[in-house]
């Protein structure tokens, strides 16, 4: 039987696994809504950056809107 300090610890190492995975996730998302605004303005319309990015046109038109 595994003792409750292992179980603890895999608990606090794949809570920062998640963590890093998250963070990196973030990053990914902004690169992503950069170049969305980036192609928009440079004449991509909303309904072709969405089907590129499995978006719906409102949800390209509000990432392009924040930015």
């Amino acid at each position: 039987m595994t003792e409750l300090p292992a179980l603890l610890e895999a608990v606090a190492e794949a809570t920062d696994e998640l963590r890093d995975a998250e963070a990196a996730l973030d990053r990914a998302r902004g690169v992503q809504r950069k170049a969305i605004r980036a192609a928009h303005r440079g004449g991509a319309s909303y309904a072709l950056l969405g089907r590129i990015s499995g978006y719906s046109r409102q949800h390209v038109a509000t990432i392009v809107s924040e930015g």
